[in-house]
């Protein structure tokens, strides 16, 4: 995907030390951002997968960022299961999260190119790397049938537990049943134990995942009856509650008659969970969705829900997150049903603790691009870092916008640039290289000839 040879960001500071900024990311044609994480040094790690020229196989992506959204270094990984000898695996990653050695650990998904990948092809994939992206190991998990990883997180004994689901019942016309799939590991990767969640006759699916403070697991996700949840017709938000050995202690459900889902889940100040999805109030649900967010005691009890969108748009929320002033921020997706009713963009809502809304804003990259929202922190300056991916005719890139205060977007000019690019040298208006620093003209030199000139307001 290309954009400008010339590209001038405007980025406005809404307080003394907070900085706002866009960035795009990418080194194939179609590239996808899904997870951040804030590293410890300040800056961000992003993770999505991305699509090469001539390539139909998707690798992982994982992009090490400075605290202005500046690429430090990128990686792609693939072939996991043909140990290099050639790329035929269809590889994604789905979460990332900075490990206590200062590596990383990636969940998310492999196949191989050619197999069914509605009865036996998917595999769960975990990646773990060095500080500079180095693979130290990479591993697949599951049964015979399909298994896929939507989180991972580092547990206190310094290995892994990782969520997904696995399928349980072979594929027909209806679909197939799946079951919330939870595993732990040591710190090398290897398996030490793993449970299934779910009833009889019903579709569970394990999105989100935590280590709570008592040091068990809290899981959010979806569950619905029989194989109609293959078709996204019929589900409710699903909570589970486990110990350190991912025995269940409780789990409950949220959400109306209709289409209801959880994406995203964290432990809040007072115990309790927050989770954010989707509902439908019709089982017209390619039309009908706003985002929902429950707030539960810490036995999973109801404490309230809100939703928030308009008639004539569909909003998900795919990450939520409490903020330092005790509310709540909420990532993810604004669109049209159908499409040919409107672009698609990435949305932010902020709400009081109490889940009242604040305000909202949705952000495009370029006027007609198709944007999406997926994960949301909020960084120790009070501002709010998004990654989502933002395409057009020409392809995609994975997106990250970093707003503050009331989440206004700053002003950017594009022009097209390579997605293979990278940065070269910083430079002031006299030619000295330099590094970065607020209150000055800089331009940012890129490998591909391309120039930015940026001025960041401190």
């Amino acid at each position: 995907m290309k954009h400008l040879l010339l590209l001038f960001t405007c980025l406005i500071s809404v307080n003394s030390f907070a900085q706002s900024w866009e960035q795009t990311y990418g080194v194939g044609v179609e590239n996808t951002g899904h997870s951040l994480q804030r590293t410890s040094d300040g800056g961000f790690i992003l993770l999505g997968y991305t699509y090469t020229a001539g390539n139909a196989s998707a690798d992982v992506l994982l992009i090490k960022t400075d605290e202005y959204g500046m690429e430090e270094w990128s990686q792609t990984y693939d072939d996991f299961l043909n140990n290099g000898m050639y790329d035929n695996t269809d590889d994604k990653g789905y979460f990332v999260e900075e490990t206590s050695d200062g590596g990383f650990i990636v969940a998310g998904v492999t196949n191989e190119e050619g197999e069914n990948s509605e009865d036996g092809g998917l595999d769960v994939l975990l990646l773990k790397t060095g500080p500079s992206g180095q693979t130290e190991w990479a591993k697949v998990y599951g049964y015979p049938n399909n298994d896929v990883a939507w989180a991972v997180c580092q547990m206190s004994d310094g290995g892994y537990a990782v969520a997904g689901y696995t399928v349980t019942s072979p594929w027909d016309v209806e679909g197939h049943f799946k079951e919330v799939y939870l595993f732990k590991t040591d710190a090398n990767g290897v398996e030490e134990w793993s449970q299934t969640f779910g009833t009889e006759e019903m579709t569970a699916i394990g999105y989100a995942l935590e280590q709570t403070d008592d040091g068990g697991l809290i899981i959010g996700g979806r569950i619905g009856p029989g194989r109609k949840i293959q078709n996204n017709t019929s589900s409710d938000a699903y909570l589970i509650k486990t110990d350190a050995s991912g025995a269940e202690l409780w789990s409950q459900t949220y959400g109306g008659d209709y289409f209801d889902t959880g994406y995203s889940v964290q432990q809040t100040a007072d115990g309790g969970y927050i989770l954010s999805g989707f509902t439908s109030e019709s089982n017209e649900n390619l039309t009908d969705r706003d985002m929902y967010v429950v707030k539960t005691d810490g036995i999973g009890n109801e404490e309230w829900s809100q939703t928030y969108g308009d008639a004539d748009t569909r909003e998900m929320g795919y990450s939520v997150q409490q903020t330092m002033d005790g509310g709540y921020i909420i990532g993810g997706t604004r669109d049209h049903w159908p499409p040919s009713l409107g672009d698609s963009d990435m949305i932010l809502v902020k709400t009081t603790e109490a889940g009242s809304e604040e305000w909202t804003q949705t952000f495009e990259s370029e006027e007609g691009s198709e944007d999406s929202g997926y994960d949301v922190l909020q960084t120790a300056d009070e501002c709010y870092v998004l990654i989502g991916t933002t395409s057009n005719e020409e392809g995609s890139d994975a997106y990250v916008i970093k707003t503050c205060e009331d989440g206004t977007q700053p002003v950017s000019f594009f022009s097209p640039h390579s997605s293979e690019r990278k940065l070269e040298k910083v430079v002031d208006v006299m030619g000295r290289e330099v590094n970065p620093v607020p209150n000055q003209i800089l331009f940012y030199i890129y490998t591909d000839g391309s120039v930015e000139q940026k001025f960041i307001w401190n």
